[in-house]
C-alpha cells in the first residue's frame, strides 16, 4: 500500500510539473529560465560560485536532466571616473538555462550531491531576486 501511494504521488508530482511546463510554455516564445541577481557574502568569490554552478549542472547531468543548463554572468558597472566598464565586485547573476525540464529530477532533490553545491552556492553568494525570464532560442543557436 505504502509503495502505491508514493507511486501515485510521484505521478501527480510529474503530471502537475508537466502542466506548469505547458502553463510557461505558453507564455514564452523561447526558453523558460530562471534570472537569479546574487549578493558576494564576505567570503564568497566568482571562483567559488563558478564552481558551485558546475557541480550544479553535474547533478542534473547524473540524474537524467540534459537540457538544461547553469550558468554564471558576471555584471557590470560603468566607471565614470576611468571611462570603462568594471566588474561589480559585490553583485553576480546566474542563469538556469531551460529550467522547465528541471521538474523531471524534482522528486530527487536533497541527496548528498545536491546539498553540496547548495553549501558551495551559500558559501560564496546570497540571492537577492529571482526572475523567470524568457531569452529567445536564437540567442543561444550557432549562426
Amino acid at each position: 500500500m505504502k509503495s502505491a501511494a508514493v507511486s501515485a504521488l510521484a505521478l501527480v508530482c510529474l503530471f502537475s510539473g508537466d502542466a506548469a511546463y505547458a502553463q510557461e510554455s505558453n507564455q514564452c516564445d523561447g526558453i523558460v529560465s530562471i534570472l537569479r541577481i546574487s549578493n558576494y557574502v564576505d567570503s564568497g568569490s566568482e571562483e567559488g560560485l563558478r564552481e558551485a554552478s558546475e557541480k550544479h549542472d553535474a547533478w542534473y547531468k547524473s540524474h537524467g536532466v540534459t537540457a538544461n543548463r547553469q550558468v554564471v554572468i558576471p555584471i557590470l558597472q560603468y566607471d565614470e571616473d576611468t571611462d570603462s566598464v568594471v566588474k561589480d565586485s559585490s553583485r553576480v547573476s546566474t542563469l538556469h538555462l531551460n529550467s522547465a525540464v528541471s521538474a523531471a529530477a524534482r522528486e530527487q532533490q536533497g541527496d548528498l550531491m545536491w546539498n553540496e553545491f547548495i553549501a558551495l552556492y551559500n558559501k560564496n553568494t546570497e540571492v537577492a531576486d529571482t526572475i523567470s525570464v524568457c531569452p529567445p532560442e536564437s540567442l543561444f543557436s550557432s549562426r
